[in-house]
C-alpha cells in the first residue's frame, strides 16, 4: 500500500487489509468481497486485488469516473476496482454460491446491465501475472464448481441473457450497508455510456490479460448486446 501512501494527503482513507481481518482463504472470491464491503466504514471503495500493482493516479481516475456517473470502474476487470455501497445496495451482494471463485465477475457484470448501470470496464493497471494467491479453497480450481452455478443461474437464448435464481439475501451482512444515498443513485448514467473492454485486445496479444465479461450478452458484431432479463 505504499504506493498509495499519497493519496491520503488528499482523501480520508480506511485501509482495510483482508489479511489482517481475514488471513485465512474464503469459499469464493465473492465471499472476500462482501466481507471488504461490509467491514468497510466508507461509502466509496476500491478494491486491490493482490496482484494488482497500484498507481495513485489509476485511484484518482477510476474516483472521477463514479463522480461522472459510472456506477462502477475498473483498472483491471473486477480485480482492481472502485465503487460505492449503494451500488450493492441497488444490484445486491456478490453471489457466494461461486464456491471457488470463477464466474462472479460475469455475475457481476450482468447484474450491472440488468438494472442498466454504466460501466467503464478496462486493463489499463498493472497485473501480476506470475503467480496466484495460495490462500483457495479445497476444489475450486479451474471454475469446477462455479462455471456449473453460473450456467444453471443465468440461461441464454438468441434475444436475452435471463437471470432464473434469484441472488442471495445473506442476513449476516444485514445492517451494514447503511441506508440509501439518492445522491448516488441519482447520478447514475444509464448501461449505453459504458465503456467496455478498454486494453483488453492489447492484453490478450501478450497473454496478459483476459476476455470482457460482457462477452455472455455481447452479439458476435461486437458491437450490439443481447438483453439481460431477470424472472425475479
Amino acid at each position: 500500500m505504499k504506493a498509495l501512501q499519497p493519496l491520503g494527503e488528499k482523501y480520508k482513507i480506511f485501509w482495510n487489509l483482508r489479511i489482517e481481518r481475514h488471513p485465512g482463504s474464503y469459499d469464493s472470491y465473492s465471499e472476500l468481497v462482501n466481507d471488504a464491503i461490509a467491514s468497510s466504514p466508507t461509502e466509496t471503495m476500491v478494491f486491490l486485488n493482490d496482484r494488482v500493482i497500484p498507481k495513485v493516479s489509476d485511484v484518482e481516475h477510476m474516483l472521477t469516473l463514479l463522480d461522472q456517473g459510472y456506477a462502477a470502474a475498473s483498472k483491471w476487470s473486477v480485480a482492481y476496482i472502485a465503487y460505492t455501497k449503494e451500488l450493492i445496495r441497488e444490484i445486491g451482494w456478490w453471489d457466494e454460491r461461486y464456491i471457488g471463485g470463477g464466474f462472479e465477475d460475469d455475475d457481476f457484470v450482468l447484474k450491472l446491465r440488468l438494472h442498466d448501470l454504466a460501466y467503464y470496464e478496462s486493463e489499463e493497471g498493472e497485473y501480476d501475472q506470475s503467480w496466484k494467491s495460495p490462500l483457495r479453497p479445497d476444489g475450486g480450481d479451474k471454475c469446477a464448481k462455479s462455471e456449473p452455478w453460473f450456467r444453471s443461474k443465468w440461461r441464454y437464448s438468441d434475444t436475452e441473457v435471463r437471470r432464473v435464481i434469484p441472488d442471495a439475501d445473506y442476513k449476516k451482512y444485514e445492517g451494514n450497508l447503511g441506508e440509501r444515498n439518492l445522491e448516488i443513485k441519482n447520478s447514475w448514467k444509464d448501461w449505453s455510456h459504458s465503456k467496455i473492454g478498454i486494453m483488453f485486445a492489447e492484453r490478450m496479444i501478450t497473454h496478459r490479460g483476459g476476455e470482457s465479461r460482457t462477452h455472455h450478452f455481447r452479439y458476435p458484431n461486437g458491437f450490439e448486446f443481447r438483453q439481460v432479463t431477470s424472472d425475479f
